[in-house]
């Protein structure tokens, strides 16, 4: 078989939900809300943690053996849940990665189990990042177990992803597991040369790659569950797409930036998947009118209409659905 068949990404990298939702809240909510500093914490860390996520790409692209990659793989044990950064499997031993965005000194104490983060002066305290990738482990032993393999090994890195990070780390098994990414292409090559023979054929690793594949479950998030905010707290109105900030007002069926001075057809768009994001997938003209500061029933059915979206329900109750890709129609909010 040639090999560039065999060296394949079955699943991508995802954008997370809490990141696109952490962004549309962010948005609009007012600064003066309990919760604004809270959200826009938690989004930069979301942030930060998918760029880390897409730093091991390049690293991951000079391994020259044959391999199957999966990226944020989230699949069911029992009544729960594991997920990892990346998985890198083959037909002689798999490879689980979790991937950290830290940057400052990092250290460990392994006495209560905490990886430490110096940034400025300042302490931060988090998991052991080691004990939570031997975790996966455990869970994907498992989840292997349920489809027959019981012979597969399974090794477990830690990447600190950001060239900024510098490592302290004194306990030897820690620096066993924990590498900057710079390390990351010749570390993978070590673990390669510990496994010479096959547990399973190359077509039923790719096999086994594309079961897990079927099996991922994408992880939802909900703003109002996490946070003290209501649907209500949130701007109305059509956000100017060029300056960000200002709402835009409609002259001469156009939208108009009276900040910026940009000019748009079709800026409520973008409004529409706020709504999604923040609200739910069903969406009324009394909706469109309040969310979008629509004062016209007329033009609020037009806009709808444009959208060609699923209805159900009578002319008075119509609802109307709205189904958009997570992965691919949401970039307004990570620019």
């Amino acid at each position: 078989m040639n090999r560039r068949v065999i060296i394949l990404i079955v699943k991508e990298h995802e954008i997370p939900a809490k990141l696109l939702k952490l962004a549309a809240a962010h948005k609009r909510l007012f600064e003066h809300h309990p919760d604004y500093r809270q959200v826009e914490s938690e989004l930069y860390r979301e942030r930060s943690g998918y760029a880390g996520e897409l730093r091991v790409d390049y690293p991951l692209s000079k391994i020259d053996f044959p391999h199957f990659i999966l990226h944020d793989l989230r699949l069911r044990l029992f009544q729960n849940y594991f997920q990892m950064d990346t998985l890198l499997l083959t037909e002689r031993f798999a490879l689980i990665l979790e991937v950290k965005n830290f940057t400052g000194i990092i250290s460990i104490n392994p006495t209560f189990n905490q990886l430490i983060q110096t940034v400025d002066g300042e302490t931060h305290t988090y998991n052991d990042p080691v004990i939570q990738v031997e975790e996966q482990k455990q869970q994907q032993l498992q989840w292997l177990g349920f489809s027959s393999i019981h012979k597969l090994p399974i090794e477990t890195l830690v990447v600190m992803a950001n060239p900024k990070a510098t490592l302290d780390i004194t306990s030897e098994k820690h620096r066993e597991h924990i590498i900057p990414i710079s390390q990351l292409t010749q570390k993978i090559r070590d673990i390669s040369q510990k496994y010479h023979e096959p547990v399973m054929p190359v077509d039923a690793t790719s096999r086994l790659a594309h079961k897990m594949k079927d099996h991922h479950n994408f992880k939802n998030y909900n703003i109002e569950k996490n946070f003290r905010i209501h649907f209500d707290d949130y701007k109305r109105g059509i956000f100017c797409p060029n300056c960000k900030t200002s709402i835009m007002i409609r002259l001469r069926r156009r939208w108009h930036c009276r900040r910026c001075k940009f000019r748009s057809h079709d800026a409520h768009v973008d409004s529409f998947k706020d709504f999604y994001l923040l609200k739910g997938e069903e969406i009324t003209n009394r909706d469109v009118r309040d969310f979008l500061r629509v004062d016209s029933d007329n033009l609020a059915k037009y806009f709808l209409q444009q959208q060609n979206f699923e209805t159900k329900g009578n002319t008075i109750g119509r609802k109307y659905l709205m189904k958009y890709d997570m992965q691919k129609d949401f970039d307004y909010l990570l620019k």
